[in-house]
């Protein structure tokens, strides 16, 4: 016992060793859990054309080209269409503020009884101006320089994890039957059976989840998108596709797009009620396409959480890890209920548990019925009572034989 202990507790100490050792190597290690998961992703589509008859290097080459190609030709026709709503924006923020100093603040002026206010850009620039001359110096400048000169060695060190990622991610693609199989032979053979059964469960509920997810945020995009270009919002593409995007994270999509969208109406239109009801209406037509629709058809019940269950794994993802725990807050409440679910199976089945109870019903003709998990016997009292008459009259007769013996 002792052993067996000292041993248990070695290995506890050893994963813990391990764990504080890659938190150690972050910034290292998550290029390469970038990557895993990249190959985790598109290792079916590789398998698949690996099977057709295709070297698996060529097949993985294949599968990246393919995607190479699918984001330049989104980025070509994208990107003019992003850049001229950008200029809308920029071009709109004069005709904005003054939307706000002779419109809109004098409504809430005179509807909600407060003290009139305007916007002066002037004043605020010199406020600017006074506040950087007075708190900054010329050694507080030159650390400035400094933070901008390190914040580009940081965006040439991230563009150069972005490239590397890829390229971790074709040699995991390369290795990956045989990487699996060096996982599944550090499984210890009794475990083995019902480890791999655990594995790939989450590996369905994970894939199905993901997979899912990502056709959710396209769909749901390109619904507010077009929604929002039909009902004559300029800027309506750029909103629905950050909704789209953002929607990766439940219920946040929807509050970044309306927002946005009513802030965009606001200054393109004015307070006109017409508009803001129809980007109400697009928004509600989104999320009843999400609700009835896109949910069940595409992710179903992959996850096993209930609403309230889902805003406390985001919130608690973001609380953990920030928004990179917001993003996979989900995925990995997907694995820990499959867990949970088998961990609940496997208390059932253990001793702690224990048995039910003895039920015992009376059946009628002077018989009782016993029943448990095990057991189901009728005794039957006709049989036992016969057999105490017998052990009565033994007595007896014994008894006697002893009285005539002396």
């Amino acid at each position: 016992m002792v052993d067996r202990t000292l041993r248990r507790i070695f290995i506890l100490s050893g994963i813990a060793l391990i764990l504080w050792v890659l938190y150690l190597l972050k910034p290292v290690v998550l290029p390469f859990i970038a990557a895993f998961l990249v190959a985790y992703l598109f290792s079916p589509l590789v398998d698949k054309l690996h099977k057709i008859g295709l070297p698996r290097w060529l097949s993985i080459s294949i599968v990246f080209v393919g995607i190479g190609v699918v984001l330049t030709l989104a980025m070509w026709y994208l990107v003019p269409l992003v850049w001229q709503q950008l200029m809308y924006a920029r071009d709109s923020i004069p005709a904005g503020i003054h939307w706000l100093n002779y419109t809109f603040l004098p409504w809430v002026s005179q509807t909600f009884s407060v003290d009139p206010m305007e916007i002066d850009t002037q004043q605020m620039s010199t406020v600017v101006m006074e506040y950087i001359q007075t708190n900054y110096s010329a050694d507080s400048i030159q650390a400035m320089l400094l933070k901008v000169a390190q914040s580009g060695l940081n965006f040439i060190q991230i563009g150069g994890t972005v490239v590397l990622i890829p390229i971790i991610a074709f040699y995991f693609l390369l290795d990956w039957d045989r990487m699996l199989e060096s996982f599944r032979r550090l499984i210890p053979r009794p475990y083995e059976k019902s480890t791999l059964h655990i594995v790939n469960e989450c590996h369905s509920v994970l894939g199905a989840f993901v997979k899912g997810q990502f056709l959710v945020m396209f769909l749901l995009g390109t619904v507010y998108a077009v929604g929002l270009q039909v009902i004559g919002l300029e800027v309506g593409l750029i909103i629905g596709m950050v909704a789209g995007l953002a929607s990766i994270i439940p219920y946040l999509g929807f509050a970044v797009g309306i927002i946005a969208a009513v802030i965009a109406t606001l200054f393109q239109f004015g307070i006109d009620w017409m508009q803001l009801v129809l980007v109400g209406v697009v928004f509600m037509i989104g999320q009843a396409i999400e609700g009835y629709v896109l949910q069940p058809f595409l992710l179903g019940d992959k996850i096993g959480l209930s609403p309230v269950a889902v805003v406390f794994a985001v919130l608690a993802g973001a609380q953990l890890a920030g928004f990179l725990g917001m993003l996979i807050a989900l995925p990995v409440a997907a694995i820990i209920v499959v867990l949970l679910r088998h961990a609940r199976d496997c208390y059932e089945k253990s001793r702690i548990y224990g048995q039910s109870g003895v039920i015992i019903q009376e059946t009628g003709a002077g018989s009782i019925s016993i029943e448990t998990d095990q057991v189901d016997v009728d005794i039957e009292l006709k049989n036992q009572e016969s057999k105490c008459l017998q052990d009565a009259e033994k007595s007896s007769k014994i008894e006697l034989i002893d009285n005539k013996e002396p």
